[in-house]
């Protein structure tokens, strides 16, 4: 039997891993691109966990969560149009 909220923990599951080989190349190479997809690879990670803890019925930790998402994915997005 499967978890009823398994999409959302593998792509939680994805978006760390992903950020973390983004991030390891980014900081090899130097490369600004590759430290803005990291950015929002994990707040789309943030978000997967903020809708899991959402869905457990943790509501305080969900928004918290999810606050901080949208915190990364806005200051992500500044980086990248103004600098």
């Amino acid at each position: 039997m499967r978890h009823p909220y398994e999409k959302f923990i593998r792509g939680e599951l994805v978006a760390i891993v992903l950020a973390v080989l983004f991030g390891l190349i980014a900081l090899i190479q130097g490369v600004f691109f590759l430290i803005i997809i990291c950015l929002y690879l994990v707040a789309a990670s943030l978000v997967c966990d903020g809708l899991i803890a959402l869905y457990m019925r943790s509501q305080v930790h969900g928004i918290k969560q999810l606050l901080r998402s949208v915190l990364i994915f806005l200051f992500a997005t500044f980086l990248l149009l103004f600098l």
